[in-house]
């Protein structure tokens, strides 16, 4: 037996909140842009925001229809976005060239280590110890011969 799809709706004109829940895939993936279709014709609605964070599968007939429902709202003027998504909506959305949809990763406050340059300044070893000498080459210097090293 197919998981069923559940949609709720919530907010007010501006945004609505659409909120599905289940499996979005090709036996019920027509009632996604039918319900945001019928939204549209039925209320006056400045944005839409679609919470996909409850799927649990989607294939490639849901990624349609989530892109179907991204523009009919753009044809109709109305702001469209994705207002969080589950790992597998993410992942699929990604695989099937609709990775634009999903909302932007928030950058972090901080770093999270030091900027790391990756060379090694030339002297003696961090514990005092020395360097080995770089070997000989036939034909000029080689990278090796170079006052800093690489890690």
């Amino acid at each position: 037996m197919a998981e069923d799809l559940q949609l709720r709706l919530a907010g007010r004109p501006s945004p609505v909140q659409l909120t599905a829940a289940g499996a979005l895939h090709a036996d019920n993936a027509h009632r996604l842009p039918k319900f945001l279709v019928s939204l549209l014709r039925t209320r006056r609605v400045g944005a839409v925001r679609l919470d996909l964070r409850a799927v649990r599968r989607i294939d490639d007939v849901g990624v349609a229809a989530v892109v179907l429902c991204g523009r009919e709202a753009a044809r109709r003027g109305i702001p469209f976005t994705l207002d969080g998504c589950s790992r597998v909506v993410a992942a699929s959305l990604r695989a099937y060239g609709a990775g634009h949809l999903l909302p932007a990763r928030p950058r972090r406050g901080m770093p999270l280590r030091a900027p790391h340059t990756g060379t090694v300044c030339p002297g003696a070893a961090p514990d005092g110890r020395r360097l080995p000498p770089a070997p000989a080459v036939p034909f000029g210097r080689s990278w090796l011969q170079w006052p800093c090293r690489w890690r």
